[in-house]
């Protein structure tokens, strides 16, 4: 017999508490969508129907780490919890309407400022996100050990080189969660 996967409803009191006891907002939303406006420290895990989205989140976020999903609309959230647990992450649930939500009991969520050209008073941070090429950065820390390493990052102003994205933001939230001021440098334009 099958049984069906459950996916527990949390109160935003509830989920703000499990994340400053150590757990992390998970959001699932595109790129684009999660730099307009996000929870501040929140992890933006790009959802996909595949491999790709439960393993980068299992290559990035340490398993000790407690997620709660941002439940925004984008993708199969029920889904997306059983490929998390999958991997072995402990999935405590989902805040519907997460982020106005939040905003109700904390005041106005993130936006993340997209630039083209490297930006004056920010120290640069490589991550390998494809499509960045060879850049001279002041740090060179591949997304999969930034959450361990992010107190080698040492300014307070921070530039991700993001060509692709996707890892990128990752590494927006880890950053954040850090107490680090992000911008989002795209080296590259979109075709």
């Amino acid at each position: 017999m099958v049984t069906p996967a459950t996916l527990r409803n949390l109160e935003v009191d509830e989920a703000v508490a499990l994340v400053d006891e150590g757990a992390a907002f998970i959001d699932l939303r595109d790129v684009n969508s999660y730099l307009d406006v996000h929870i501040p420290g929140s992890i933006a895990v790009l959802y996909e129907f595949g491999p790709g989205f439960n393993s980068r989140a299992r290559d990035c976020i340490p398993l000790e780490v407690p997620l709660v999903l941002l439940d925004l609309g984008a993708g199969d959230i029920v889904h997306a919890a059983a490929s998390l647990r999958g991997k072995g992450f402990d999935v405590r649930g989902r805040l519907e309407n997460g982020i106005n939500r939040w905003a109700e009991h904390h005041g106005a969520p993130a936006s993340t400022e997209s630039v083209t050209e490297r930006p004056d008073g920010f120290s640069v941070l490589h991550v390998n996100d494809p499509g960045t090429g060879n850049l001279d950065a002041d740090y060179a820390i591949p997304i999969e050990k930034l959450w361990t390493r992010a107190d080698e990052v040492t300014s307070d102003r921070v530039a991700i080189a993001a060509g692709v994205g996707v890892r990128a933001a990752l590494a927006v939230g880890i950053l954040e969660r850090a107490g680090k001021d992000v911008v989002f440098w795209r080296t590259r334009t979109r075709r």
